[in-house]
């Protein structure tokens, strides 16, 4: 063989190692590749490459099967996958891949008896082959299997060539697999460096960024490409600090310390500041010491942001808790009283060290009898949540009390929140905000009253100087009858205006919405017709009683229509069709409960969505300054709500406003 076809081949396999350093293909496609380049020799008709089973250390798994015969590379790589089933261990193969050096066999058919390699023979013509091992540096890759159409055509100097030739190809299998470990170790480990959760960012000994991990482009938002070979400090520091971090760096340096751990804060991409605790670590050289650094860092923006906001809470807390009017207590699990706020130490009349670290029995009931428990504290046990109206007799009155158990945290004691609201004095101003509402209602009622009254009353001293004029005139039989009914006119309104103003009882009774209803409309129906408004029914007919205090009803209702008809008035100046109340009665089920409804709709100017919650506020009014006080519709929400009913409002801006109130029903 010739000196140029033998450089041919050595360089082709060289320019396919080099070309494919750059993509790192397999093994069997780069020993397939290699196979190529060897069959361009005419005299070489099969070629074919195996390597050592992983389950059995003496089988073969074929890698590839090349020939020049008439029959296609399945077919070929049958042939070869038959002599290897068949194969043992005076095979070529066999033999080369047992020693690790190269076997020669120069005339198959006479020195083998092999059928299976016999009829590979015949089919591919080949008649002398060479088996080498592809081995580097105690690395196996397998065997390589060369056949010749030529009896004795392996002389030395082929021998000789393919030995080289060889080498070089277990010399590119070796440097694949090894750059295919690299590659392998060195994407695990960015795979590692990017889904870390802090900031990885190493420094040449100039100061220059060499890589940045993907949390770093995440917290700084730079990109990798941005940053590479900018200075350290321009990219990491805010530029307030960057000189203090120069110094600070510039002293650990001078120092004989291999890692720092510093805060400092960083100016992102998008001008937010975030402060970041960093170790850094030096790198080593044998020649110069430290000349590199590795930061590893940690954005603890949050954390600090956290303490803050937990500062803050727990003074704002603190503020809330001292701010409290009602006796407001923090107790331990075993009746401890830990914390106490100011209205406690007023209403038990006793200072903060008589009360701190004191049993909450001694103190809200004064003690208990020698070996009873006492309730509280078994309800403090259960962890659960309870109101409950008490009379507290170290507080000196009746209160509600609320049990709140706090959620226990890492490390804290388990403690109950207990607040107690003086139910006497609650009550007491709810009697008088109640009366006072009462009593604004009943003075608009007495100026619509004193109008309603005069009419009757003019009437009856009309008809008694038509008497007095001519006591013997026969129609005067006619004229008293008419002045006893004007009087039973006056007699009933003036009636049902004391029994509205009298101090009502808080006793329920059965009585009949529609009743109710007609009581409220005695007192003010001259307003509405005064007025010129329309009143519409819509009664649903044997309705039951509802179960509640009427006259606390009716002044709800005084309210409602008041209202009702100031958003009328508001909306047509004079008579109009649509100038109309809309009175309404049904039965309704609510959880399985019966309830009577009332609905009472006005066709007035309507409540603004985004004022309509509210319009239950106490003071809260949405008439003109002077003309309301702002008390009518919360207390009448609280007055149905303590007859265990309910009222909603319901209304379109310039369209229309509905009042639904829902009390049990006498079948409740």
């Amino acid at each position: 063989m010739d000196f140029s076809r033998r450089n041919t081949i050595l360089l082709a396999i060289n320019e396919l190692v080099a070309s494919d350093a750059k993509g790192i293909s397999s093994q069997n496609h780069l020993l397939e590749k290699c196979c190529q380049i060897i069959m361009h020799n005419q005299e070489y008709c099969l070629i074919w490459a195996g390597r050592r089973d992983d389950n059995d250390g003496t089988a073969l798994s074929p890698l590839v099967a090349l020939t020049l015969a008439n029959i296609s590379n399945e077919q070929c790589m049958y042939l070869v996958e038959q002599v290897i089933a068949d194969m043992h261990e005076s095979h070529p193969a066999a033999q080369a891949l047992l020693s690790g050096k190269h076997v020669i066999c120069q005339d198959v058919l006479q020195e083998i008896d092999s059928k299976a390699l016999r009829d590979i023979a015949q089919k591919t013509g080949f008649k002398s082959c060479s088996s080498w091992p592809l081995t580097y540096k105690e690395k196996e890759f397998g065997v390589l299997s060369i056949h010749s159409a030529k009896i004795n055509y392996f002389t030395e100097e082929e021998v000789s060539f393919l030995k080289t030739v060889i080498a070089d190809i277990s010399l590119a299998l070796y440097s694949q697999a090894m750059a295919q470990s690299m590659q392998v170790e060195r994407d695990f480990n960015r795979e590692i460096v990017d889904t870390m959760q802090a900031l990885l960012v190493s420094v040449s000994p100039c100061g220059q960024i060499l890589s940045f991990n993907h949390k770093a482009e995440e917290i700084t938002g730079y990109k990798e490409e941005e940053v590479l070979d900018l200075y350290w400090v321009d990219v990491l520091m805010d530029p307030e600090h960057r000189t203090a971090n120069q110094q600070l760096l510039a002293n650990l340096l001078k120092g004989t310390e291999l890692q720092i751990n510093f805060e400092s804060c960083l100016l992102t991409k998008d001008n937010q500041n975030r402060t970041i605790s960093w170790h850094g670590s030096f790198r080593q050289n044998i020649d110069q010491g430290k000349v590199g650094l590795v930061l590893f860092g940690m954005d603890i923006t949050g954390q600090i942001q956290a303490g803050q906001d937990l500062n803050q809470a727990i003074a704002k807390w603190e503020n809330i808790f001292s701010a409290i009017q009602d006796p407001a207590l923090i107790v331990s699990i075993d009746g401890i009283i830990l914390d106490a706020n100011l209205a406690t130490f007023t209403s038990a009349r006793k200072n903060r060290s008589d009360i701190i670290g004191h049993d909450v029995c001694e103190i809200l009931h004064e003690g208990r009898r020698s070996g009873a428990t006492c309730p509280l504290e078994q309800q403090l046990k259960t962890r659960e949540s309870r109101i409950i109206e008490t009379e507290l007799s170290g507080l000196h009155g009746n209160y509600l009390l609320t049990i709140s158990p706090l959620q226990q945290l890492e490390n804290d004691i388990e403690a109950t929140l207990l607040v107690a609201r003086n139910l006497s004095e609650e009550e007491r101003m709810k009697a008088e905000a109640i009366r006072a509402a009462q009593l604004a209602s009943l003075g608009e009622l007495a100026a619509g009253v004193a109008h309603e009254i005069n009419n009757p009353i003019n009437g009856i001293i009309n008809y008694a100087q038509i008497i007095l004029d001519d006591p013997g005139d026969p129609d005067n039989q006619d004229i008293l009858k008419r002045i006893i009914k004007e009087g039973k006119r006056v007699a009933g309104i003036v009636y049902n205006l004391l029994d509205f103003s009298r101090q009502n009882s808080e006793e329920l009774e059965n009585v009949s919405i529609h009743k109710i209803v007609q009581s409220c409309l005695e007192l003010v129906g001259h307003q509405f017709r005064k007025d010129q408004t329309l009143l519409e029914f819509h009664w649903q007919t044997r309705l039951a009683n509802v179960r509640c205090n009427a006259q606390q009803v009716q002044q709800v209702l005084l309210n409602i229509l008041s209202n009702a008809r100031y958003a009328l008035n508001k909306r047509f100046q004079k008579k109009h069709p649509l100038k109309k109340i809309f009175i309404s009665s049904r039965k309704v089920e609510i959880d399985d409960k019966t309830y009577i409804r009332l609905t009472i709709t006005d066709n007035g100017i309507g409540i603004e969505q985004d004022i309509i919650n509210r319009v239950f506020d106490p003071f809260y009014s949405t008439k003109p300054k002077g003309e309301g006080t702002g008390l009518g519709l919360s207390i009448s929400h609280g007055l149905i709500h303590d007859n265990k009913g309910y009222l909603r409002i319901k209304s379109e801006f310039g369209s229309f406003t509905s009042i639904i109130v829902d009390l049990p029903s006498s079948d409740y």
